[in-house]
């Protein structure tokens, strides 16, 4: 029987402009047929079943039929082919699947943790944007959240998952918001249909998104290491009991689940315990606490490569023009010295299996000073290896997001920064605008008696001190947020003193920051610029962005 694979279907969005893989099985030895835009192309299923038709470049469409056939080996070649219901056989042994309403544009994959899978239901301007959003032409496909192959047919993942979804006001609310706002930007300036696939998890690390080479070849032995001590001992038949009776594994609809509802809407870790009493969920249960830290092993979505093989592998070789990713978070957790290298070899080993040097755009994680369990000290060490890739991976790009953290939210709430920047850069590397898309960096500092001239590049036609953050928080605009001066102590010039930044005043000309106060001496100088874990930045340029964390000298 011919049977596409489920990426194909109605409503989907296909890639413009290149060969596009279409997949799926039937029965051996059956000649494929697939056709487009007048094209067609063909290929032999294989003693499995298995084929894969790699359709020529079709130009971007807003309404087109997809047909693909299956005629048996033994049909004569003559045989007409008489249209049925999907999938089904026609009287002459020729099977036939018709796909309608297929948009022809651009398809983005969005891959990381949960900031990335944040669904517009919990975005700040949810409500706002529901009013708005009704858009035929952007369409979104989430991958379920499945932690080994084969478990996506254990129970129903398909009611609210791997469908194509239109921007529509009873559809927003499952879109991931900065997917979302990333289309939307596209989409009314090129006037394209743009297509997005969700393929995140939320608290992954990056190792569960690599094959096992590539994880090698990051430096990330540590983390096949620490996989291979903790299950060593495991008893493989009750750890998979025990996996089967926690409901909790299976995770068919996210939006459903009032634990997940709770803390992506924002919660105190007492409000969360608060919930769980009223649930009847006793936090000081054993039983309980077994539940909530699951035990590492063949099925934990944490392991290493194991989301690479149950989610990412079933979604190539989709054809794409590009990837999103939101991800660093655990890694911060975990072993934030390890990313430098293993993020880099993430975005090859994603290329990789795409056979393609696809653009790669991803997110700065945000500031922050705590959420539950997570500090967000260690944060500076995954942002430092984010912005060392963008510097030095070719086709990458970092959207800053250095304005719109929430000190005690691991989830920001305003995603629309977020896309918008990501679609800056978008327009300017790969639809080759004239678009700014970099963040204003530090690259000097004069200092005198009384004055520090911070030199910033990426100004656009000049800086400005904002005195309202994206959350309308205010914040004095003759202050530069982020900042902090040490300079030589005069007693003593092994040590170093810190200036107290509320005390000196800020003043941006063109593309300089003047920090001027009393306490500023002509000595030797360092400047923090955005580090640790919680800052508000409120520095941008002409084109409201941000400026990113960075260290002089």
């Amino acid at each position: 029987m011919l049977k596409l694979n489920e990426l194909f279907q109605d409503h989907m969005v296909l890639q413009r402009g290149k060969e596009i893989p279409v997949w799926g099985t039937a029965e051996p030895g059956s000649l494929i047929t697939v056709a487009a835009q007048g094209i067609t192309a063909e290929a032999v299923a294989g003693e499995n079943g298995a084929f894969c038709v790699r359709l020529p470049a079709l130009t971007a469409s807003f309404n087109e039929t997809i047909t693909v056939t299956a005629r048996r080996s033994d049909e004569p070649a003559g045989s007409s082919v008489t249209a049925g219901e999907t999938g089904s056989e026609t009287a002459c042994g020729v099977q036939r699947i018709e796909l309608s309403d297929v948009l022809i544009g651009d398809v983005w994959l969005l891959g990381g943790q949960s900031n990335m899978e944040f669904h517009m239901r919990y975005d700040a301007d949810y409500p706002a944007e529901k009013e708005i959003c009704s858009n035929d032409h952007i369409r979104f496909l989430d991958y379920p959240e499945v932690a080994y192959v084969g478990q996506i047919d254990e129970k129903d993942y398909r009611k609210e998952y791997l469908r194509w979804r239109k921007a529509a006001p009873q559809e927003l609310e499952r879109f991931s918001a900065v997917g979302y706002y990333f289309a939307k930007e596209l989409q009314k300036k090129y006037d394209v249909p743009i297509g997005l696939i969700g393929c995140n998890w939320g608290g992954t690390p990056a190792c569960a998104w690599m094959s096992k080479e590539a994880i090698v070849n990051g430096g990330g032995q540590i983390f096949l290491d620490e996989y291979d001590e903790a299950v060593k001992a495991l008893d493989l038949a009750a750890y998979d009991a025990a996996y089967a009776a926690n409901p909790a594994n299976f995770r068919t609809d996210q939006l459903a689940d009032p634990i997940s509802d709770m803390m992506m809407f924002g919660c105190t870790m007492a409000e969360f315990a608060a919930k769980l009493a009223e649930m009847g969920v006793d936090l000081s249960d054993p039983a309980v606490q077994a539940a909530m830290q699951p035990q590492m092993g063949p099925k934990y979505e944490r392991r290493p490569s194991g989301l690479y093989e149950s989610m990412l592998q079933q979604i190539a070789p989709f054809g794409l023009k590009g990837f999103l990713y939101y991800q660093g978070e655990t890694d911060g957790d975990t072993h934030p010295e390890c990313y430098k290298t293993l993020f880099p070899a993430l975005i090859a080993d994603w290329r990789k299996l795409w056979n393609e040097e696809l653009p790669f755009f991803f997110v700065q994680i945000a500031p922050l000073e705590q959420w539950m369990q997570c500090i967000g000290e260690p944060y500076a060490i995954i942002r430092a290896a984010q912005q060392f890739t963008a510097d030095t991976v070719p086709g990458t790009g970092m959207a800053v997001t250095s304005d719109v953290g929430m000190q005690w939210d691991i989830h920001p709430k305003k995603k629309q920064p977020v896309g918008q920047r990501l679609a800056l850069l978008a327009e300017n590397l790969v639809y080759h605008d004239d678009a700014a898309c970099e963040a204003p960096t530090l690259t000097g500092a004069e200092v005198s008696d009384g004055r520090i001239v911070l030199q910033f590049e990426n100004a656009g036609d000049g800086l400005y001190l904002a005195d309202v953050t994206p959350y309308k928080d205010p914040v004095s605009g003759e202050r530069l947020g982020g900042v902090r001066i040490l300079q030589e102590a005069a007693e003593n010039a092994s040590e170093w003193k810190e200036l107290d930044a509320e005390h000196l005043t800020a003043a941006a000309e063109g593309s300089t920051v003047i920090l001027t106060g009393e306490e500023i001496r002509s000595a030797a100088t360092k400047v923090l610029f955005a580090q640790g874990g919680w800052y508000q930045v409120n520095l941008y340029n002409s084109a409201g962005l941000p400026a990113r964390p960075a260290l002089w000298p």
